[in-house]
C-alpha cells in the first residue's frame, strides 16, 4: 500500500471514529458497583434540587457526597490511564517493570500537582506565585519536576542548607577530624 493511500485510510478512520456527541470520556455506569451507582443518584438529586432551589446551603451541607463522587470517577479514569498506556506503549499488562515505573511516575506525578495546588492556594503569595512561575519557564516544560523548594520534601531551606558553604566547610572539618 502506497504511504498516500494509508494517509487516506488512516484520515478515514478517524473521521469514523470521531465523537460528534461533544462528550470527551464515556465510562459504563453499570461498570460502577452498586454502592457507587447509589452515591452517583443521589449526587444527581442534589444536582437537580439545586438547579431548582439555587440554594449554596444544599453544595455545603453535601460536600462529602459530591467530593466522594468526584473521588470515585477521578480514580476509575486514573486506574483505566494506568492500566491502557502500558499496553499502548507495547507492554503486555504483565510486564512487571513497565508497570511498576509507569505507576510509580503517574502516581507521583499526581500527588506533585496536589501538592503544588495545595500550596497554591493556601500557603503561597505572589512573590512565590511568580518565583514558582519562573522556575517553570525558565526549566521548560519536558520531564518537569515540581522545582527544589516548591513542595514539603524539597523545601527552600533544605536546598539553602545544602547549597551552603557552611554545609563544605563542616564536611571538610570533620573530615580533618577523622
Amino acid at each position: 500500500m502506497v504511504n498516500s493511500q494509508f494517509s487516506k485510510r488512516i484520515d478515514g478512520l478517524s473521521e469514523k471514529l470521531k465523537d460528534v456527541s461533544g462528550e470527551i470520556i464515556k465510562i459504563d455506569y453499570d461498570s460502577f458497583s452498586q454502592a457507587e451507582k447509589l452515591l452517583f443518584d443521589k449526587v444527581d438529586k442534589i444536582g437537580a434540587e439545586f438547579r431548582q432551589t439555587g440554594s449554596g446551603e444544599l453544595l455545603v451541607k453535601n460536600a462529602d457526597l459530591i467530593f466522594k463522587n468526584i473521588e470515585i470517577i477521578q480514580r476509575r479514569v486514573t486506574e483505566l490511564f494506568c492500566y491502557v498506556t502500558p499496553l499502548a506503549l507495547g507492554c503486555d499488562g504483565t510486564h512487571e517493570i513497565a508497570k511498576y515505573f509507569f505507576d510509580l511516575h503517574f502516581y507521583n506525578f499526581q500527588v506533585d500537582l496536589i501538592e503544588c495546588l495545595r500550596h497554591f492556594r493556601s500557603k503561597w503569595d505572589k512573590k512565590d506565585v511568580d518565583e514558582f512561575l519562573l522556575d517553570l519557564k525558565k526549566n521548560g516544560s519536558p520531564l518537569f519536576r515540581i522545582p527544589r523548594g516548591f513542595n514539603e520534601y524539597n523545601c527552600k531551606e533544605l536546598s539553602a542548607f545544602c547549597d551552603s558553604t557552611d554545609l563544605i566547610e563542616n564536611s571538610d572539618e570533620n573530615e580533618e577530624s577523622k
